[in-house]
């Protein structure tokens, strides 16, 4: 069973992919995502860039919606979603944990490591938070806490620990849990 700081976190990022706050996580949220990011980075829409990133969310909706309703759900809704993070993620087998933690830091590297310099520093942490609708207000406050080393930049590993944080700890004080920006209301500043 889920501790409430999981279930508040979970429930956060469920919200954070609910692009059109309609209750349910379905393929538009993701290429409304896609779309973002390609304004955000100066792609036209029509062009095989742009459309390859389009393409690219759509294939990450069919791998979101694999893994918590299976192939044939046009959508996922909350509850869905926690027991699928409670069975799978939080109390589930450290092996498929250990990958889709390992699958989640390689695509954020993927998408926001613009340089290509193997690290996230906080203009690409920033449009991280801007691609996903994340308050940008937190996007500091939640660099510095992930940033462990103190060397101004996310490495692999200080981002792999944060995600591993964020979806299992129960402690609310954890730098983890800051990874998709202000994750309960009553710590907003």
């Amino acid at each position: 069973m889920l501790t409430d700081v999981q279930a508040k976190k979970l429930t956060h990022y469920f919200n954070v992919l609910d692009y059109n706050n309609n209750g349910l996580i379905q393929e538009s949220d993701f290429v409304a995502i896609a779309v973002n990011l390609c304004v955000l980075w100066g792609l036209k829409e029509g062009t095989d860039e742009h459309l390859k990133w389009v393409n690219r969310f759509k294939n990450q909706w069919t791998e979101f919606r694999d893994y918590i309703v299976g192939p044939i759900a046009e959508s996922a809704e909350l509850e869905q979603w926690l027991r699928f993070a409670d069975e799978k993620l939080v109390h589930g087998e450290e092996a498929y944990y250990g990958s889709f933690v390992e699958k989640l830091t390689e695509d954020i590297f993927d998408l926001f490591d613009q340089d290509q310099n193997g690290y996230i520093e906080q203009k690409e942490f920033i449009d991280f938070f801007m691609a996903f609708r994340i308050e940008v207000r937190h996007s500091a406050r939640s660099f510095m806490l992930l940033d462990t080393n103190k060397d101004d930049r996310i490495s692999k590993t200080e981002l792999t620990v944060g995600i591993r944080a964020f979806f299992r700890s129960s402690n609310a004080d954890e730098p983890g849990n800051w990874l998709f920006g202000i994750w309960d209301k009553e710590l907003a500043i």
